[in-house]
């Protein structure tokens, strides 16, 4: 069932004669004020598609890595004023120290890189925290974990603890997530010649955690103790941190952490405790004294207890995170942070990702996040890995407030200006760079509501289309992709495959009960191969996002899932708002599981208004704003002539935009910058066509054809001017107005 158009957008524009921002802009950033805006030059030139620059090192398709542009790793989070502020060991230091094609070896780094959010897929960049100048007397800062609480002055107090090397642990405050980092103590809170530690030879890697009774813990330490084993190192510590939290205010206790090699992190779930771990890369399953199974090498594993400091407390709960060479990425080490946010718990780590998009060899990190399992009640963690994907959207991203032109999901050949980390200048390296924001939404959608699991529908598979990517060819080829069904019968369709690119294959599954392996593939003559499965879309309807690397240059590589990779009943398989595919143990099979209404989800009404795309820009140029990929359709354009200050200019109304986009904001000249970006109710009217549903200016038979497929269903139908169509004006569209339109095309 359609429902009736949402007067939300319309609110939202109308309030915003001067717009509220969505990032906190300090008070030298220039607001989008329409008092002094200006409209836009009248050049009807747009940038040329094959002028838009495809030097982006983060894919497109994804959501991981956090930052597009830069290395950082060893995350860690906190909460404030609705957004999640995200730190991290600053690799993009050492990359620019030390060159793109050697190991990584961290000695250069002395400053920590910072980021926020406040929907896990648009991150502002913040800058660096200079640790070296705030603390001259370290050697390195590395790994931070922070904590913040509000004190008796009424302000918020931020700790961030760091690595110094591997031999001590410093700390810096501040009462700003951001600036104003100040250096407490003068020297390490943390060494090796601290009372109390002198059997802890690496005291670093700290983990912070505040627990409800707002007392402060703190968790470091590696390497191997004087009596340690390969099995229990005997080196990680925690102590019970003091009211001013840089000092301590009990002895240091051990946690009797197995196979322990760095990455300590604290949280407080639920009453407990819960310390989680890299462990080292041995073989565990040698010696494993717990009722859980042993983590694989470089594993994430937790544990907990109410009473931190008793050693005897802690129980072994398991690996809540694996390797990332386990789950598609490089083998690398392993370092995360667990936290809930708007509700939703999320695992942030690093991998070797954005490195391939940068095509160097230098061992540099960038870091994830996926949003996990965690049953709060009983303190359990989903163990799973990380993702290209990443985590979905939390939360609506509004057009209609001001956001910082550094507030992105992607990027392609752009400089920023850090003068004012809390309003960063996005610039143009070279004509046709792009900045990208993911989840834009303009309207709702009328299919907004998702089906519940009872509204899962088990449905047979008539067809699976594969959607391609390849990323690394030897030779054309003949890639076949097989999809085994329920029974074992092999199904199979080929596609020509001359170089890198996007490919489509369709199997034809005759009506599957469901699969044995989902899809695997050969390459003619054992050509080798590296591609990612982007989506699959079943029966030609049903399309879920997959984003997994498929190679045949490595063992065990060449196939998505299968029921032999352990799944238990009704275990999630791949997953989308309309569709599941699942385990069903009883025929060992994956099945699919998907919702009657799945077509036409991205339709959604148009604006109610005409709206106009408004930006703080500076220098001599345009910038176009494509819709869903830097090379999309163009929703709008700006061109301007300001070569020495930052000017608000306004673009030409729009009427034929609705529902969620992505946006890419595509920068026509070298230097032209933009600091800010939003859109606002359009003064000028925009006359609608009726009819006129493909908005190409006309009302003819190609719109009543377009109409007449879009009611039937027909995949990849979309209708660019929803509202043309509406000619019974009941705000929904049905065989009604197709039978209007068909009148008004044949009487006039």
């Amino acid at each position: 069932m359609r429902k009736s158009i949402s007067s939300k957008a319309a609110t939202l524009i109308m309030s915003a004669t001067v717009f509220l921002s969505s990032l906190p802009l300090s008070a030298s950033a220039e607001s989008i004020s329409m008092t002094n805006a200006v409209k836009t030059l009248e050049t009807g030139i747009t940038i040329p598609a094959d002028q838009i620059s495809s030097g982006n090192y983060k894919d497109t398709r994804f959501n991981n890595p956090i930052s597009p542009d830069f290395f950082c790793a060893d995350p860690t989070a906190v909460e404030y004023n609705g957004r999640l502020y995200v730190y991290g060991t600053n690799d993009h230091q050492q990359f620019e120290a030390a060159g793109p094609d050697v190991d990584n070896t961290y000695e250069k780094i002395k400053s920590l890189l910072v980021f926020s959010t406040a929907d896990m897929v648009n991150w502002t960049y913040h800058g660096e925290i200079n640790v070296g100048e705030i603390a001259p007397w370290i050697t390195a800062s590395w790994a931070p974990s922070i904590v913040s609480r509000k004190e008796a002055d009424g302000k918020t107090h931020f700790y961030l603890y760091f690595s110094n090397s591997g031999v001590g642990t410093g700390v810096i405050s501040s009462t700003d997530p951001v600036t104003g980092w100040t250096d407490p103590l003068g020297h390490c809170l943390v060494t090796g010649d601290t009372p109390g530690l002198s059997d802890c030879p690496n005291p670093f890697d700290p983990g912070a955690v505040i627990d409800d009774n707002g007392v402060g813990w703190l968790s470091f330490g590696a390497g191997k103790a004087s009596g340690g084993t390969d099995y229990m190192p005997g080196s990680v510590r925690i102590v019970r941190l003091g009211e001013d939290m840089i000092s301590f205010d009990s002895e240091f206790k051990q946690i009797p952490a197995p196979y322990s090699f760095e990455a300590s992190e604290l949280n407080y779930i639920n009453g407990t405790y819960v310390y989680t771990y890299c462990s080292d890369w041995n073989d565990h399953s040698e010696q494993w004294d717990f009722d859980c199974p042993a983590p694989g090498g470089c594993g994430m594993v937790y544990m907990t207890t109410k009473t931190p400091l008793d050693p005897t407390s802690w129980k072994m709960m398991g690996e809540c995170f694996r390797q990332p060479g386990e789950v598609g990425f490089d083998y690398s080490n392993n370092h995360t942070h667990m936290h809930k946010f708007k509700g939703k718990w999320y695992m942030f780590y690093h991998t070797l990702m954005l490195k391939h998009g940068m095509g160097i060899t230098g061992g540099y990190r960038s870091m994830g996040v996926d949003e996990i399992v965690v049953d709060e009640k009983n303190v359990k963690i989903e163990d799973k890995g990380g993702t290209k994907k990443g985590a979905s959207q939390n939360g609506v991203f509004s057009p209609y407030e001001e956001h910082s032109s550094a507030e992105l999901v992607g990027t392609a050949q752009i400089d920023y200006d850090m003068t004012d980390p809390y309003a960063p200048i996005v610039s143009a390296k070279q004509a046709g760079s792009w900045t990208a924001v993911r989840g834009v939404q303009f309207t709702e959608s009328e299919d907004a509501s998702q089906p519940t699991a009872a509204e899962l529908v088990k449905t047979n598979i008539d067809t699976i289309q594969y959607d391609l990517t390849v990323t690394s060819l030897d030779a054309p080829t003949t890639i076949t992709m097989y999809a085994s069904a329920q029974n074992g019968v092999k199904n199979q369709s080929s596609v020509e495959v001359t170089g890198k690119g996007k490919y489509k294959v369709t199997v034809d599954m005759n009506s599957a009960k469901g699969f044995q392996i989902v899809g695997c593939f050969t390459a003619a003559n054992d050509t080798p191969v590296t591609m990612e499965v982007d989506s699959i879309t079943l029966n030609g309807k049903y399309n879920i996002a997959v984003a997994a690397e498929l190679t045949n240059t490595r063992e065990w590589a060449d196939g998505l899932r299968n029921i032999w990779n352990g799944f238990s009943d009704g275990d999630a398989v791949y997953t989308d708002d309309y569709a599941v595919l699942k385990y069903v143990k009883a025929d060992d099979a994956i099945e699919l599981f998907a919702a009657e209404n799945a077509a036409n989800t991205n339709n959604a009404p148009l604006v109610e208004k005409p709206i106009s795309f408004a930006a703080s820009v500076k220098g001599k140029g345009s910038i176009d704003v494509h819709l869903d990929a830097p090379t999309g359709v163009l929703l709008t354009s700006i061109a301007f002539d300001s070569p020495s200050s930052f000017t608000t200019v306004y673009s030409d109304p729009i009427s034929n935009i609705g529902g969620t986009h992505d946006l890419y904001f595509v920068y026509s000249d070298q230097g032209v910058s933009m600091q800010s970006w939003c859109f606002t109710e359009s003064s000028e009217s925009s006359e609608r066509r009726m009819g006129d549903v493909n908005a190409d200016g006309n009302f003819d038979i190609a719109d009543v054809v377009l109409l007449q497929k879009w009611l039937l269903a027909v995949p990849d139908t979309k209708l660019t001017d929803w509202k043309a169509a509406d000619l019974c004006e009941d705000n929904r569209l049905d065989v009604f107005d197709l039978c209007l339109m068909r009148r008004k095309l044949i009487y006039g």
